[in-house]
């Protein structure tokens, strides 16, 4: 870590020797299984009922921080998220959206998002046991049903079943990460062609070819939404997507697209505010800010994306001073979730979905030491095998 800005450093002992500790400590339940959706600023978890993408990121943010080298009980932390995963799992093979505290259905429908995170949370139980464990299984099994059943007849997926809602890039883009994720871990072809066919559909549909911006809304044809939702851009999203488009290419030889500076260059030019530090919600395709809230996850993936365009150490570092004014809470291994357009923070619960994030930024930073101390390698997207990143 020797190489790596005083930021950088800063933040992965925070994270070691605070965060996690306190996430397994306070943030387990230990009586009915899972993880609290949240814990409020003065330490006590918050009960409320679990959705699938939070208790699935559990599960890989602590496998994960074992990769890194967390020393503390990552095992035991990412098998306690999984035991309770076993809830959300339909008779087809998809997931619930979210169950009480005691496992019962609170939320039944299907919904696109949480399907690709239980891919991811499959993912963590496969490099827990073993190659062709039985959350292998468990992915194959949804990842056909998925094709099966909601397969959108111009490409990607469905939102829901009933067709109620419209169709999203964010959902996309975790069933991307899930299959270039699956894509390292097992040697079925379908998870490489699935991260194709979801890059394809990126570069082909979510991205304005005229300015770099990176759609959220879309209409059925995939054609960009009425209104003012098929202008949103997200730059947290652009951050992301840039990072999983370059692991995409780099882990197949081939050439990066040239759509991964483009989305940087777009959330960097319209998309921080240099007066707080931060990235911010959404702006428009034009340009103009649409929500100056910043919040925590988008600084995570400025900080990835920035590892990948191999920004200096000055930009790495403005990038990650930005996360830490999240982090600065009176609880230590807390965080605040959203800062407002005045520069204050909101004082609410610090959600558990953060910590993913947070695991995320600090794996990349950990591949930029590597690289800035001479090691081979290249930052890769969450869960990837070893022989894939420097770490």
């Amino acid at each position: 870590m020797s190489a790596l800005t005083p930021e950088a450093r800063k933040l992965k002992t925070w994270l070691f020797d605070t965060a996690l500790a306190l996430w397994w400590e306070i943030g387990a339940d230990r009586i009915r299984g899972g993880f609290y959706e949240a814990i409020d600023l003065a330490g006590y978890p918050v009960a409320k009922p679990h959705r699938a993408r939070s208790i699935a990121r559990q599960a890989f943010a602590f496998l994960e921080a074992g990769q890194l080298g967390w020393p503390g009980p990552w095992r035991e932390a990412a098998e306690h998220a999984l035991s309770f995963f076993e809830h959300f799992v339909a008779p087809n093979g998809c997931v619930l959206s979210v169950v009480n505290v005691d496992g019962s259905a609170h939320d039944p429908r299907f919904d696109l998002y949480n399907q690709a995170f239980a891919l991811l949370a499959y993912a963590a139980g496969e490099r827990l046991h073993g190659p062709r464990s039985r959350w292998r299984e468990r992915a194959l099994t949804l990842r056909r049903t998925l094709q099966e059943t909601h397969a959108h007849p111009r490409g990607g997926y469905l939102e829901d079943k009933d067709t109620r809602l419209s169709p999203c890039a964010n959902p996309h883009m975790h069933l991307f990460e899930a299959a270039l994720v699956w894509s390292g871990l097992d040697g079925d072809v379908g998870w490489q062609r699935m991260a194709d066919e979801t890059a394809s559909l990126c570069l082909d549909k979510f991205i304005d070819a005229g300015t770099g911006a990176l759609r959220e809304f879309f209409a059925e044809d995939w054609s960009p939404a009425a209104g003012i939702a098929g202008c949103l851009c997200e730059p947290g999203h652009l951050y992301e997507w840039a990072f999983l488009l370059h692991c995409w290419a780099a882990r197949a030889n081939r050439d990066r697209p040239e759509a991964v500076a483009r989305l940087v260059a777009f959330a960097d030019r319209h998309g921080v505010d240099s007066r707080r530090g931060v990235a911010v919600n959404a702006v428009l395709t034009d340009g103009r800010v649409h929500d100056p809230v910043a919040r925590l996850w988008a600084q995570t993936e400025r900080i990835r994306a920035y590892v990948i365009e191999a920004r200096s150490e000055a930009d790495i570092a403005a990038a990650t001073a930005g996360l830490w004014r999240f982090l600065e809470t009176d609880k230590p291994g807390l965080w605040y979730d959203q800062i407002d357009e005045r520069d204050q923070c909101i004082m609410e619960p610090a959600r558990a979905t953060s910590l993913y994030h947070i695991v995320g930024a600090v794996a990349a930073l950990s591949s930029a030491g590597a690289l800035m101390t001479g090691v081979a390698g290249s930052p890769a997207p969450r869960g990837a095998p070893a022989c894939d990143r420097a770490r």
